[in-house]
């Protein structure tokens, strides 16, 4: 039997980075779906939920990720699923979170500032997967 790929679902609207890490993760075993909005984010983790989810913050609204992420951290068939909150909202506002002061909001299981080292990236992947 061969072990199945984990699937991994990005949710970020810029579509070079999104590419990119999808690129990258596929390079490492994954199997990968890039969303560009939260309703299509959505949509694929309805569809088919992945094992872990990248999600950026800031897309439409400048709160999207922080939303997307309470609401599956409060839906009984999401909330195991770990998701990784990627952004460059530090950079652009000076706001800093960290899961472990802002857990009430931000309930993400990790979280990176953008630009993001791919081994870093790579690292926290495969610590909430295996």
């Amino acid at each position: 039997m061969t072990d199945a790929k984990k699937k991994i679902l990005i949710i970020d609207d810029d579509r070079d980075y999104g590419e990119a890490l999808k690129i990258v993760l596929e390079n490492n075993g994954y199997q990968v779906r890039h969303a560009l909005n939260v309703k299509d984010g959505r949509s694929a983790i309805e569809g088919d939920p992945p094992d872990l989810i990248i999600l950026d913050v800031m897309m439409e609204k400048h709160t999207d990720g922080f939303d997307l992420c309470a609401d599956l951290k409060n839906d009984e068939a999401c909330r195991l699923i770990p998701i990784i909150m990627v952004t460059a909202v530090t950079e652009k506002t000076g706001f800093k979170f960290s899961p472990a002061t802002d857990g009430d909001y931000l309930q993400a299981d990790d979280y990176i500032s953008k630009p993001v080292p791919v081994t870093e990236l790579l690292a926290r992947v495969n610590r909430l997967l295996n």
